[in-house]
């Protein structure tokens, strides 16, 4: 439900109406509280009307804001809207590539739309990162873009120096320019630099800049501007980076309790998603969080080995079963320990288990 006190306006930024109706939805926003801007040229104008509904009319730039103001692209640049109270959201959602914006180019324009308003020099991006593979850098594709693209110079300079009957008879049999970039035009081969331009450019936008939180806070700074505050997760982006991420597992555990007991002001990322990343490649995290809770883990200072023991302590099965458990996540397989060592380690376990007995290194042999 939208907060009758907010002190602002909203205006935001996405090009998605699927989006957008999918906000109203949720919040439960009624029409007197939205205004939405969204193509209305050629089928556009029925195709998005039935995305909203019938009960939220498609408006034009000018007309009077309000609670909460959406604009698709339409509105992306040379649209001046004015509000003093108007702040800017820019919405990119890592799995609609549509919504996702150059921060040199319609980023920075975005930026300029809200002409008066006292909070202009302030802009929340909301935004998600991609799913692509992360195995191509952005300079091994812009090499390999480069060079397929002085591939397709050469073959089509070869070409265009044969004469114009042998040419024109050359061409005729090819059925298909099997050559990225290159186009057919008044019987001569013409690469189009523009399109491997745009590929680099898609490829930077999709795959390099909003592929991680660094990336993209990295190219924002980049580009002039300030980040002020920002909501998203270290610890999920260096485990998701990275299969063998070396992560703590106090810094696993204090996120996954923050994500449990918080929520997103304002996020394309799910809090229960995250934690069930979390889960899947630490289970022990989700464990301790459920079975032992924060103030337990904590008092056991976050010790693996202390924690998987309490763990085994409430474990309802006999105290044999326990001890070979305990004794097993303990001591390393197929390796030699010394006797002292053994001793210690047993007594410990006996100690934690409540078992009035002293450890000797034969218990192992039972």
């Amino acid at each position: 439900m939208l907060d009758s006190d907010l002190p602002y306006n909203l205006h935001i930024f996405v090009n998605s109406v699927e989006f957008i109706a999918k906000v109203i939805d949720i919040a439960k926003l009624t029409p007197e509280q939205v205004k939405v801007v969204c193509s209305v040229s050629g089928d556009n104008s029925e195709s998005n009307q039935r995305k909203l509904g019938k009960d939220y009319p498609i408006d034009q730039p000018s007309d009077p804001v309000k609670k909460i103001n959406f604009y698709t692209s339409t509105c992306f640049e040379g649209c001046d809207i004015y509000d003093e109270n108007g702040v800017t959201f820019i919405v990119s959602d890592g799995n609609k590539s549509h919504t996702l914006l150059d921060i040199s180019t319609l980023f920075t324009q975005i930026c300029g739309r809200l002409r008066d308003s006292k909070y202009k020099g302030e802009i929340i991006h909301v935004y998600s990162t991609t799913k692509y593979s992360r195995e191509v850098t952005l300079d091994e594709y812009v090499a390999s873009t480069k060079k397929v693209l002085a591939e397709a110079v050469s073959y089509a300079d070869e070409i265009n120096k044969l004469s114009d009957t042998v040419r024109e008879k050359t061409l005729s049999k090819i059925k298909y320019i099997n050559e990225q970039y290159v186009r057919i035009e008044d019987n001569k081969l013409v690469v189009d630099k523009n399109l491997a331009n745009m590929d680099i450019v898609n490829f930077k936008i999709c795959r390099h800049i909003y592929r991680t939180y660094i990336n993209l806070t990295d190219e924002l700074k980049r580009n002039g501007y300030t980040i002020t505050r920002h909501t998203f997760s270290k610890i999920m982006e260096k485990i998701e980076g990275k299969a063998n991420a070396r992560v703590t597992f106090k810094d696993l555990f204090d996120e996954y309790h923050r994500l449990k007991t918080t929520k997103p002001f304002f996020s394309l990322d799910s809090h229960e998603d995250l934690c069930a990343q979390i889960a899947v490649k630490y289970p022990l995290v989700k464990q301790a969080y459920e079975e032992l809770g924060t103030d337990k883990v904590q008092a056991l200072k976050y010790h693996v080995g202390n924690i998987r023991r309490e763990l085994t302590k409430r474990w309802s099965v006999p105290v044999e079963r326990k001890i070979v458990k305990m004794i097993n996540e303990t001591f390393a397989k197929q390796a030699s320990i010394a006797k002292s060592k053994v001793k210690t380690e047993l007594q410990k376990i006996y100690d934690s288990l409540g078992i009035q007995q002293t450890a000797k290194a034969t218990d192992l042999a039972k």
